[in-house]
């Protein structure tokens, strides 16, 4: 389980972010917030999270500041920005510190989605160890993990999981991390994605049917996951397979 820490001066906002983004499912847990940049900056110091979202605009100390001072201190997290600000030396200035990622408002749940993978690899050092058929010591986990496999298409989270085998979301989520090195929503992209490449050997296919049949209603979110797990378009991986 990675550690967040969230910083942003408007609170609606703040809470948003604590509510909306399915934090546990992607194998993270928010250790701290605050809308005051200033006492952000000693707890950060204090819980030395593996991540820190920020805003861009706050009094006294803006996001750039507030990177450039924890990192001063020895901070050593990744930093995504969260900003209504999209000018170039905004963006420049954030990246010239080594920032992770630059993340525009109104958060978009799929760009913030595809951040929160990206950064569990990165953290994680490496994608999931195994999937499909691999057993545990664990009957019940073994079950819960056939069903996954079984309807990786349908939309499953750690809160239906929970429900259906009664097991607490975090116990689940510990489990994912212990038997598997990864997080529920990775190891459901790293089935999808293996899916979806088998579904593109047909060149007849078409990509919008093969991102619905890997569970993703929305064809931009499957072209984004899709890049970023093979590197290329799943349009380039059709064309380039052998008949």
């Amino acid at each position: 389980m990675f550690s967040v820490y969230l910083v942003d001066d408007d609170t609606l906002i703040l809470e948003e972010l604590i509510n909306m983004v399915p934090w546990l499912d992607n194998g993270f847990e928010v250790v701290g917030n605050q809308t005051n940049p200033v006492i952000a900056l000693e707890e950060i110091r204090f819980l030395k999270p593996d991540v820190v979202f920020c805003d861009l605009k706050m009094p006294v100390l803006d996001g750039n500041d507030l990177i450039r001072q924890l990192k001063e201190n020895g901070v050593d997290a990744e930093f995504v920005m969260i900003s209504a600000y999209d000018s170039f030396e905004n963006v420049r200035a954030f990246f010239k510190q080594s920032g992770f990622d630059y993340i525009l408002k109104p958060v978009n749940e799929d760009d913030i989605q595809v951040v929160l993978e990206r950064l569990n690899y990165k953290l994680s050092g490496k994608k999931p160890e195994k999937t499909a058929a691999a057993l545990t010591e664990n009957p019940g986990f073994n079950n819960l993990v056939k069903f996954v496999n079984e309807n990786f298409s349908e939309k499953i989270t750690l809160e239906i999981l929970s429900k259906k085998f009664g097991f607490s979301k975090n116990y689940i989520c510990g489990l994912f991390s212990k038997h598997f090195n990864t997080s529920l929503t990775c190891y459901l992209t790293e089935l999808r994605m293996k899916h979806a490449k088998e579904l593109l050997s047909d060149k007849n296919m078409l990509i919008k049917e093969v991102a619905v049949l890997c569970g993703y209603p929305e064809y931009y979110h499957f072209f984004r996951v899709f890049k970023l797990y093979y590197g290329i378009s799943p349009k380039e991986m059709q064309s380039g397979m052998p008949e």
